[in-house]
């Protein structure tokens, strides 16, 4: 059969219009969650007051309602409890309450969680009422000790209200001694008909105060009462228990006698508040029992002066009760060498405790002395002690020691009635990071090394082990590096440094906990070594003593040459030829003559014996050039004074010298091989005649110059001192007599 086109397009239609219509309903189902199922459930009978379930709600997102359906009476009654989401609460438990509860009875619990979405329901639970039945806890009346009987107490308590009257009741009993934190405990059962509620707790201390706290169930459930209030109660008194003796030897006195400290104590396990009225103490010599000395003490430590030999000490306590069991201790000989056995030791931490282990080599040694004491650098330590018995280990609470506190331990193995030598370690029940750093210095500063040292961290400054130190340094401006060491070390040597470079450094000490820095340093490398300043300066010195051998044997070699060089001739004026400038004249005037003094031997220049030389010399002139200005000058004044005449006055241009004798020309004085000692003389030059005796009158007289002035020197004038001779003019008067 073929549709028509318009039938189809009216079937088209009509299917869109369902697809339309159901396609709303299709996303809401695939959106739709369901609740969760409820889990895990769980009832509790709180006897004579309700029945109370709980379960595991699971994870919600909208709004939930819980409905627990419960079958009782065996199944023939049915009853519903109602929660909600909302309230927060009780969202997950439902209880239900008299007098729909008999007991015994048995029940049955299921839980339907509800929400917009649908609803699911937890699979079903049976439930026996005396199985889950909780009572009140008990109420302990009284806990004191029986009369006669030794470490023992009596607990009495009242049986709980709401307690089933058909069931026994199961009871736990828990106790502890005041000063402990462990309980130990104790079961037992009441019959329902027993009317005396009460128990004796045997195996106690005498004279120990004890905490007792009590519970008790029905004996078909599984559930228990909260604990009762705590109870406290004393066992009776009784005679001391025996003591626990130590010793601490001290260093023999002068007069050979030992200070011996004794340190006793009640055993493990002994009564807290035992009292004790005194101790008994005597002693004697080993191989010696007649010199027994006894002697009574109240309180510890006892010091005993004992001598170098073995001693026994003996001990008891006593109260008004009775005397404790007697406790020896062996004192050995000043000179006795104990023995040792134990090979390594070593202390950790596991948990909220200190665990000392050790091992030895004797193994018929099971008996241990455990002694220790805080190490400090001021206080005196305060020594604690302990036996250890069939172990090589002992442990103590962390709380009994101080944090941060660095400890003493010494184990003493002892044998018989013989103490051998102790092995000793240090320990920290807990380590923290030190408070301060090492103090640092440098030494050996180099070009490219340098020595950092640094001192121990003082002990009350710790706060643990020290495990390494780091060495932390820097160039100005550079890259940092470090270096790691153990804490054995306390200097250590820097190497490959840059030269004439300021660096600074600081050291590290580290414990399990962390570290802390020292101060922070700085230091300069140098720019030379010690080395190569004595390098350069040997080379210097070698240098300098090679030139002077070189030059020694230079002089050997050719001495004049040397001597040449180093003290060159002089040129003698008289050889050279101004002399010839003035012809035969000028040389008959220049007579010297050799001094013959024999302290001075110098030369020096006497006066002419011409009568008609009229200048008067002062100095010897050594400037040559100078010489002959002042020759020409005298000529050129004598031939003024001739052509003057009269009255005037005359210039007359003189030199004082030395000796010079008369009637000598110059260049015989200068050449003259004599100069006779004479303190003062006068060198006169040629002036015209009639005018020489009246200067000779006037200006000078018979015995002295009018200045007296030396020439120095043994030899010829030195033609160096140029400008040397100084002129002098005098105004001479024609008119003199």
């Amino acid at each position: 059969m073929k549709l028509s086109p318009q039938t189809s397009r009216v079937n088209l239609g009509m299917m869109w219009t369902w697809a339309l219509w159901l396609f709303p309903l299709l996303c809401k189902f695939s959106l739709a969650a369901l609740p969760a199922k409820p889990e895990n459930i769980s009832c509790v009978y709180y006897y004579r007051k309700n029945l109370t379930c709980t379960w595991s709600p699971g994870e919600e997102t909208t709004y939930t309602q819980y409905t627990v359906r419960r079958t009782y009476s065996y199944g023939r009654k049915h009853d519903n409890c109602t929660t909600n989401s909302s309230a927060s609460e009780n969202r997950a438990s439902c209880s239900f309450f008299l007098p729909r509860i008999t007991n015994p009875d048995n029940c049955t619990i299921e839980v339907e969680a509800q929400n917009a979405d649908g609803v699911i329901t937890s699979d079903m639970t049976y439930w026996h009422l005396e199985g889950i039945a909780k009572t009140e806890p008990p109420e302990i009346f009284s806990v004191k000790p029986v009369r006669g009987i030794k470490r023992m107490i009596q607990i009495e308590w009242i049986k709980p209200e709401l307690a089933p009257v058909s069931s026994n009741l199961k009871y736990t009993l828990q106790f502890r001694t005041v000063n402990s934190i462990s309980w130990l405990e104790v079961n037992f059962t009441k019959n329902r008909r027993d009317t005396d509620q009460t128990y004796n707790l045997t195996g106690l201390q005498a004279f120990t105060e004890y905490v007792i706290a009590l519970r008790c169930a029905v004996e078909e459930s599984k559930f228990w009462s909260d604990w009762s209030q705590e109870k406290m109660g004393t066992t009776e008194e009784e005679a001391p228990c025996g003591l626990e003796l130590w010793r601490v030897l001290k260093p023999a006195e002068a007069d050979g006698r030992r200070p011996v400290q004794l340190l006793w104590k009640k055993p493990r396990g002994a009564p807290v508040l035992e009292k004790t009225l005194g101790y008994n103490i005597w002693y004697f010599p080993e191989n010696n029992t007649n010199l027994t000395e006894t002697m009574n003490a109240t309180n510890q430590p006892l010091e005993l002066h004992l001598g170098g030999e073995s001693y026994w000490v003996s001990m008891t306590s006593y109260n008004s009760l009775g005397t404790s069991p007697v406790a020896t201790l062996r004192i050995p000989a000043i000179q006795e060498k104990s023995f040792r056995c134990i090979e390594v030791m070593q202390a950790c931490l596991a948990e909220d405790q200190l665990v000392v282990k050790w091992q030895s080599c004797a193994l018929d040694v099971n008996t241990w002395m455990i002694e220790w004491f805080p190490d400090m650098d001021s206080e005196p330590p305060t020594l604690s002690w302990e036996p250890v018995s069939q172990a090589r280990n002992w442990t103590i609470q962390q709380d009994k020691l101080k944090p941060f506190w660095c400890y003493n331990i010494s184990v003493y193995p002892m044998l018989h009635d013989k103490v051998g030598e102790p092995y000793s370690i240090q320990a920290y029940a807990k380590e923290g990071v030190p408070s301060e750093g090492p103090e640092t210095k440098v030494e050996n500063i180099g070009v490219k090394t340098v020595t950092i040292t640094w001192k121990e961290i003082p002990k009350r400054h710790r706060k643990g082990i020290i495990c390494n130190y780091t060495i932390f340094y820097q160039a100005e401006g550079g890259k940092g590096f470090s270096k790691t060491v153990n804490s054995s070390i306390l200097q250590y040597s820097l190497e490959a440094l840059q030269r004439k470079t300021s660096y600074a450094v600081q050291v590290m000490a580290s414990t399990s906990a962390g570290g802390t820095n020292g101060t922070s340093i700085h230091f300069k490398t140098l720019s030379f070594s010690v080395f190569e300043i004595i390098l350069i300066t040997t080379l210097i010195a070698g240098g300098l003593l090679l030139l002077i051998i070189l030059t020694a044997a230079y002089g050997l070699k050719k001495p004049n040459k040397l001597a040449h060089l180093c003290w060159p001739s002089v040129p003698n004026p008289a050889e050279s030829s101004i002399a010839t400038w003035h012809g035969d004249d000028f040389k008959a005037k220049l007579n010297l003559k050799e001094s013959d003094d024999s302290v001075n031997t110098e030369r020096i220049l006497k006066p002419c014996s011409t009568s008609s030389d009229k200048l008067v010399i002062d100095k010897l002139m050594v400037n040559f050039g100078t010489f002959l200005q002042e020759i020409s000058t005298d000529k050129s004044k004598i031939s003024q004074e001739n052509n003057l005449g009269g009255e005037k006055n005359e210039y007359v241009t003189y030199l004082v010298t030395p000796d010079c004798p008369l009637g000598k020309s110059f260049e015989e004085l200068l050449v003259s091989p004599e100069i006779p000692p004479r303190k003062s003389q006068c060198l006169c030059l040629r002036m015209p005649e009639g005018s020489c005796p009246e200067a000779k009158e006037q200006l000078l007289f018979s015995d002295q110059c009018l200045a007296p002035y030396h020439l120095c020197g043994e030899e010829a004038p030195n033609p160096y001192l140029k400008n040397s001779m100084t002129t002098r003019e005098f105004l001479v008067s024609k008119k003199l007599p």
